[in-house]
């Protein structure tokens, strides 16, 4: 199952970019971030369905094409849950790419937001064994705790308390022993 998931995600945005090559009439090309458990999924880390494909940073050129293909913008409202600066490490998937080119976040910012938010789904999907033992540790621990990435992206102290407490119970629930 996990890979028919994977392949009607990509179908999905395979058909998105052919129709965005039909319908803008230019040279330019856009991107777009795909994040939430649809970016899980095409990094090989999930395989549980979804229902629709989270999106940030999309060009207005393509709106008229987002919901045909079930892609939801409201992620945009949660922006902050991110990294400061998770744009520096977004990682072009290797479909697409005539009209628009699709990212998805490194795994560690993906966990980050994830932990932000920590919805009964974002739990298992951060404890998803493949999401574990794929984290690079140190990296995890930079953008949970470093002044420039999430405490810069935050709204507020509190939501930083709160998200640095189930931060914690992550770690020590789930880092591997160092030997």
């Amino acid at each position: 199952m996990g890979k028919m998931i994977l392949d009607d995600l990509r179908k999905r945005l395979e058909r998105l970019d052919e129709d965005a090559d039909l319908m803008i009439d230019n040279n330019d090309r856009y991107q777009m971030v795909i994040v939430g458990g649809s970016a899980f999924i095409l990094l090989g880390k999930l395989t549980r369905a979804t229902h629709d494909i989270d999106a940030l940073s999309v060009p207005k050129e393509l709106y008229s094409l987002l919901g045909k293909y079930d892609i939801n913008t409201d992620v945009e409202a949660y922006i902050d849950n991110f990294p400061y600066n998770f744009q520096d490490r977004l990682q072009p998937l290797s479909f697409g790419g005539t009209k628009v080119q699709f990212y998805t976040p490194s795994l560690e910012d993906l966990v980050i937001a994830k932990l932000c938010s920590f919805r009964d789904t974002d739990k298992a999907d951060v404890e998803s064994e493949a999401v574990r033992n794929s984290l690079d540790w140190d990296l995890l621990e930079h953008l949970a705790t470093d002044e420039d990435e999430l405490k810069a992206s935050i709204l507020n102290d509190w939501r930083y308390r709160d998200f640095y407490i189930r931060y914690q119970e992550y770690v020590e629930r789930w880092r591997p022993c160092e030997s």
